[in-house]
């Protein structure tokens, strides 16, 4: 009688166990096919606003598939390089696999449009702490001649009908960036109109604008000084000269 009792404590133990662990398995496996997911679904976002602030740049490659490394990535916000440099202090122009994945992740990623094998505009990622509700994540089309070919909100959390109206669904605003460039507006015109400069502010939301023009400047800076590196430039052209007008 003895054993019986204890043969059916031991089965129902190994029941209850194997239950468990389906149930724990379960879980893991549901919270990691979500995580996927949200970043399939984050990646897809950034795909396409890469070709949204690169689309009225003529060009015949993929921009999307011709990633590379941002240097000094904390420039823009973004943390510090996920990639560390090889022996010679190095970092791979272009990541592949797991390297490029992990770069991705971290938003460290630049992306070339390219005619003819030549730079034509890069698309890069810069973050401003200064948003109403957060961080804004934004995506910068430039020139190598320092143009702004287009900007795009790439996560933002503003208020819904006011500091979101940053978006290009919910107004136009953010397209008067387009062809802008250091110097045009001046420096002290670099700013929302509320601050002296150019820039229009949203009626009872002026954070979320004057964010958003501070990380464009930001970015059109961290450009200038890695230009060569971005166009993929072997030399740069005499001073004063730009090779796209």
């Amino acid at each position: 009688m003895i054993n019986l009792e204890l043969r059916r404590v031991v089965i129902t133990a190994v029941i209850l166990a194997v239950f468990f662990g389906l149930g724990v398995g379960f879980v893991a496996y549901t919270q990691q096919k979500t995580a996927d997911q949200i970043e399939i679904n984050r990646q897809a976002v950034l795909l396409g606003q890469i070709m949204a602030v690169l689309s009225g740049e003529p060009h015949d490659n993929n921009p999307a598939e011709d990633a590379f490394l941002l240097p000094e990535p904390e420039s823009l916000n973004l943390g510090e390089p996920v990639i560390e440099p090889d022996a010679e202090g190095l970092m791979p122009a272009s990541p592949a696999g797991e390297s490029r994945e992990r770069a991705m992740r971290a938003g460290q990623l630049g992306f070339r449009a390219r005619e003819d094998g030549e730079v034509v505009a890069v698309a890069i990622p810069v973050v401003t702490h200064r948003g109403y509700s957060g961080d804004i994540r934004l995506l910068v089309g430039i020139r190598p001649n320092g143009e702004v070919t287009g900007v795009r909100v790439l996560v933002q959390n503003e208020t819904p009908g006011l500091g979101d109206k940053i978006k290009a669904d919910k107004t136009d605003w953010i397209h008067d960036f387009a062809g802008r460039r250091l110097g045009d507006p001046s420096a002290e015109d670099w700013a929302v109109q509320k601050d002296g400069g150019v820039f229009d502010q949203f009626t009872g939301a002026t954070v979320s604008p004057r964010a958003v023009v501070g990380a464009v400047r930001q970015a059109l800076e961290y450009a200038e000084r890695h230009r060569r590196q971005l166009f993929d430039l072997k030399s740069l052209p005499p001073e004063g000269e730009d090779e796209h007008e």
